[in-house]
């Protein structure tokens, strides 16, 4: 009896997820008492220049800050990764792409949260810890941003938003440009320049509490930041996870080195999402955070598609290949 009541339950949330994601309208806006806006310093590098200013929800529970990813030695000398959010940083990388069409920059912007809560009301599939996110910024030749990636760092929740720099015949076949769900979450389907000057305007990207997923991106004046409490975000290397400091000079990765959870994010186990999803998604590690590597000779397979036989193609290191299989015609 207790085994049968065991399966009812998954099945329960199970079916439970399923429907939060159906249910997709158009987002509200938090208060703005509710909100803290994250930016990073200005100046002319490309990096600050498009940096997307983080609007995260309830931000007085510490789980929904953007942290620092930290390691410690306990007093048992075991050592621990861990996101510190007394303190936000953005992990940053440029990456630069040719196609037949023209000649593309890659700016990508990575955040974590100390985690995602468990609980059941509300129900987060994602319940685990050191939970990340990632907003990819392509620009064209011109340096204008044509499309932005979201993604959280276990290759979950992708979504596209290309803007009005991107022309017509490189979208995929019959896309909208109005509202598209992602996953329950509604998100435009373009971003428009036309009202604003490029030199002048903020991407803001606004965060969901609890389950860190993007609710929400617009364009904005920069003078819109003084409706919002802010605070600094510290922009460092991408590379910086893979040398957190340690005591006495010493340094370790935020990601496994060896092992089977090599270039996993320590501590990112996900129990519900491995109960529910790794026997249909035949990936035992499936909704873990990973390294995004900068090619398919660095770090793990960063898929984004739950087709097991699309691993290969849906993988972010080869960004080409990526955008085609998402029918991207850049």
């Amino acid at each position: 009896m207790n085994a049968r009541n065991d399966k009812l339950k998954v099945l329960w949330a199970a079916t439970f997820f399923a429907l939060l994601c159906s249910c997709t309208t158009v987002p509200v806006n938090p208060p703005l008492e509710n909100v803290l806006a994250y930016v990073v310093p200005e100046d002319e590098q490309l990096l600050s220049r498009h940096a997307p200013v983080f609007v995260i929800d309830n931000f007085k529970e510490k789980y929904n800050r953007i942290g620092t990813p930290s390691a410690k030695i306990t007093e048992n000398s075991e050592e621990i990764v861990y996101v510190d959010p007394a303190k936000a940083t953005v992990y940053t990388r440029v990456d630069r792409f040719d196609t037949a069409k023209d000649t593309y920059t890659n700016l990508v912007y990575r955040i974590h949260f100390q985690k995602v809560p468990g609980g059941f009301i509300p129900f987060h599939l994602g319940k685990g810890r050191n939970i990340g996110l990632i907003v990819l910024v392509t620009l064209n030749s011109r340096n204008e941003p044509v499309l932005y990636t979201l993604v959280h760092t276990c290759g979950c929740y992708l979504a596209f938003v290309p803007t009005s720099y991107l022309p017509a015949d490189r979208f995929p076949d019959c896309w909208e440009n109005g509202r598209q769900s992602v996953y329950g979450e509604s998100l435009p389907g373009l971003l428009d320049y036309e009202d604003l000057s490029p030199d002048g305007q903020k991407t803001i990207v606004l965060v969901r509490e609890g389950s860190h997923r993007v609710m929400d991106i617009w364009f904005s004046d920069a003078d819109s930041l003084q409706n919002y409490h802010t605070d600094a975000m510290e922009m460092l290397p991408l590379g910086s996870l893979e040398k957190l400091p340690l005591e006495s000079d010493r340094t370790t990765s935020f990601y496994e080195t060896c092992g089977p959870r090599e270039g996993y994010v320590k501590g990112s186990e996900k129990i519900r999402e491995r109960l529910l999803m790794s026997w249909w998604a035949l990936d035992w590690r499936v909704g873990e955070d990973k390294k995004l590597g900068k090619d398919k000779n660095d770090g793990i397979l960063f898929y984004t598609s739950l087709k097991p036989w699309a691993r290969d193609e849906s993988d972010m290191r080869d960004f080409v290949t990526f955008l085609r299989y998402w029918k991207w015609k850049l």
